[in-house]
């Protein structure tokens, strides 16, 4: 476990350092820019900021749909179907699913233990989920009045448009403050940038 420990963090290091380069590197591209360019990177900023409403995507997730006729009607059904795809589900989990067998067989040796450690923790989730799955199948054949009481302490309605409707206004101060003045800012971008590359650069050549 401590060598899967060990490549996980050293291959999360290397991502970070690599992602750190890029963003610099990125954020250099943009200083220079407005310093040589400033009306075209401006003009580049105008093309990126296009504004996505949150509150039209999930207008269908509001829409609600009523199955509580159909599962009171066929509640044993459904309580069976729940215990016996749960009990079906754990032996299979534990029985055929190899989790050091997928990780050599999906990556390469070098990666193959960190592939191992995320199938095996999907693994104990579904073993879980589907413990619970049983569970429920079992109260609800057993005691059928069970499926009211869980009816009303799940069904509770949340609007996602309501927790995202903030998410709709859009915050231009820092754009506008660039665009007032391109040229110092983009002095402050690159000489930051610039310095942010060096690091990542002196970085990666101690790491490696």
């Amino acid at each position: 476990m401590g060598t899967y420990s060990n490549l996980t963090w050293q291959l999360l290091v290397q991502f970070l350092l690599v992602l750190f380069l890029i963003v610099a590197v990125s954020g250099l591209a943009v200083g220079v820019g407005l310093i040589a360019s400033s009306p075209k990177i401006v003009g580049y900023f105008h093309m990126l900021n296009r504004w996505v409403s949150t509150r039209h995507v999930l207008r269908p997730v509001e829409v609600p749909f009523d199955t509580e006729r159909v599962t009171h009607r066929h509640h044993r059904w459904l309580a069976a179907g729940f215990v016996l795809g749960g009990l079906v589900s754990i032996f299979g989990l534990f029985a055929g699913l190899d989790a050091n067998a997928v990780g050599a067989a999906f990556a390469a040796k070098r990666f193959a233990p960190v592939v191992a450690i995320a199938v095996e923790s999907a693994k104990w989730v579904l073993i879980a989920g589907s413990t619970l799955g049983v569970v429920v199948g079992a109260m609800l054949l057993f005691y059928p009045n069970a499926e009211s009481m869980l009816e009303t302490l799940a069904n509770k309605w949340v609007s996602p448009r309501r927790v995202t409707r903030s998410w709709d206004d859009m915050h231009m101060n820092l754009d506008a403050l660039v665009e007032a003045h391109p040229r110092p800012a983009g002095w402050i971008i690159a000489c930051t940038s610039a310095a942010a590359v060096i690091c990542a650069v002196i970085m990666l050549a101690r790491y490696y």
